[in-house]
């Protein structure tokens, strides 16, 4: 169907057709895919391509959509928009409905000029694509010919822009949306497969009287939606203290979101936590997602809340206040419904008390105080660590540890742990990596530098609670764990049952048959 045997009404039926034709999708490559299809009827064209802006708004994509039986094929991204044809359009679209060339032997006018000849094209139209008053794009057809087009041509290809147009922008902003919509599905899923994973109630190690106080306060606030505020030092398990309050709340199903206040900067904590609008500060290139709007209906963990700015504490207590918030330049106002555990290694009464840190936000978010013992504190779950720790590195590091040795297990029982739990899962995984056989061992250099070597006699100072321990445990390996009678401890140790009872439970001395049964321990 040749253009200059068409009538003008025949030309308002094509337009309709191609209209019609290209609207009835949203996939761009089926748009695209047709569109090809339909310009081959009507123009002596080899090719056709389309240059889209990149969503930097400073670089744009050319893209050719015909090549044999193939669309979408030869992209070339990032072509400064300046100095192309769609910098050029952006600039006269009021005066300009379209460009013929002629010979690009002769002339290179434009950025891409060069890549389109180095394709073989010498002629061709373009035009551009416009949605409201905004220029995104430009079509062109284009052929290995020189003088192959003419205005009547390019004049019927300007009536065809507006319903290339509106197709495009349709199918571009679907597959945005989409895209959106995948990425938060996505990131949510991954969150809670990273939530059910390894991290649950039951990785709570321990049944020390510290611990098991810990695992009854969760057990209570767990089904409520009071705010709870973690605190303890760094490597003490404040994440998996927040994973197991929200396993075993009603929000299990939904998704719980992780934000470290402490590794972000103000402007991308602030981005992170709220999300953003497209152009709202450089390198917001489109809009983003919040954490507070990923968490919605699920629960949010605030890790290092001490560390955060006025500004965040500011913009944070009003979500805690009025459960709603604006994106970082933005104006709507989005309402949640997402509950807050937040967590701290820092004292937050004394940071109010200096006036470094809002008092408002502290007795907001102090509802409920979990303080997280550290590992020093509760000695006698060493072991139980340890045995956990062998069995989940154990496997993947091809190790199969049957005991650990009994010298090793006294450097780990009389080791501060400054690190905490975190340190003593770093040392008994590198334990499985440096150790041989089915025994597992440490030596002073595998635990810290600092630490005593307590196999070492003569110029090794303990305290005297730790000393008074030490024996005791002694004299009940030699008692089998009897206590009172003839063979008893309290016997040996010249005290009444009761007074070695009480001892024993202050000292937190577990008892020797129950230390016994620890079958890799020797």
């Amino acid at each position: 169907m040749a253009i200059h045997t068409l009538s003008t009404n025949d030309r308002y039926g094509v337009v309709q057709k191609v209209g019609h034709i290209l609207n009835s999708s949203l996939d761009l490559d089926v748009v695209l895919g047709r569109l090809a299809v339909e310009l081959r009827e009507i123009f002596p064209l080899d090719h056709a391509s389309l240059t889209l802006e990149n969503l930097d708004g400073k670089t744009c994509t050319w893209t050719n959509i015909t090549s044999g039986s193939k669309t979408l094929s030869y992209p070339h991204n990032d072509i400064p928009i300046e100095g192309a044809t769609l910098g050029w359009f952006k600039k006269h679209y009021q005066n300009i409905r379209y460009i013929v060339y002629e010979d690009l032997k002769k002339k290179l006018r434009f950025g891409e000029d060069e890549i389109v000849l180095k394709r073989g094209i010498r002629s061709g139209i373009r035009v551009p694509l416009q949605f409201g008053k905004e220029i995104f794009g430009n079509l062109s057809v284009s052929s290995f010919s020189p003088n192959r087009f003419t205005s009547e041509m390019a004049e019927f290809l300007a009536e065809l822009a507006p319903s290339v147009s509106i197709a495009v922008s349709n199918a571009r902003t679907f597959a945005q949306l989409e895209a959106n919509r995948e990425e938060l599905k996505n990131e949510t899923l991954s969150l809670r497969t990273e939530l059910r994973e390894i991290h649950n109630f039951e990785e709570l190690i321990g049944s020390s009287k510290e611990i098991e106080r810990v695992k009854d306060l969760i057990s209570k606030v767990a089904e409520s939606e009071v705010t709870v505020l973690i605190s303890g030092e760094t490597g003490t398990g404040k994440e998996l203290i927040a994973r197991a309050i929200h396993n075993l709340s009603t929000r299990k199903d939904r998704a719980l979101v992780k934000v470290n206040c402490a590794a972000l900067q103000d402007t991308l904590l602030l981005s992170e936590l709220f999300g953003h609008e497209k152009g709202s500060f450089t390198g917001a290139i489109g809009q983003k997602i919040g954490r507070f709007e990923l968490a919605h209906n699920g629960t949010i963990f605030l890790d290092e809340i001490g560390e955060i700015s006025t500004e965040a504490q500011v913009k944070i207590l009003r979500v805690m206040q009025e459960r709603e918030f604006e994106r970082v330049g933005g104006n709507k106002t989005i309402k949640i419904d997402t509950r807050i555990i937040a967590a701290t290694n820092r004292n937050l009464e004394e940071e109010v008390n200096k006036g470094k840190y809002r008092s408002d936000l502290y007795f907001r978010l102090n509802v409920i105080p979990i303080e997280v013992p550290p590992l020093r504190e509760r000695k006698e779950d060493i072991p139980m660590l340890i045995q956990h720790f062998i069995n989940k590195h154990g496997k993947r590091l091809n190790r199969n540890v049957k005991r650990v040795g009994k010298k090793a297990l006294e450097r780990l029982m009389f080791y501060d742990w400054p690190g905490n739990i975190r340190e003593l899962e770093n040392v008994v995984e590198r334990g499985l990596v440096l150790g041989r056989g089915d025994i597992l061992r440490f030596d002073r250099q595998m635990i810290g530098e600092h630490h005593n070597d307590i196999t070492r006699d003569g110029d090794i100072f303990y305290p005297l609670d730790e000393m008074e321990r030490r024996y005791i445990r002694k004299v009940l390996e030699k008692t089998g764990g009897v206590v009172s009678g003839e063979r008893g401890a309290a016997r040996i140790l010249g005290m009444k049952p009761t007074t070695l009872y009480s001892r024993i439970k202050k000292l937190g001395i577990q008892s020797h048959r129950k230390f016994q049964t620890e079958d890799f321990v020797n």
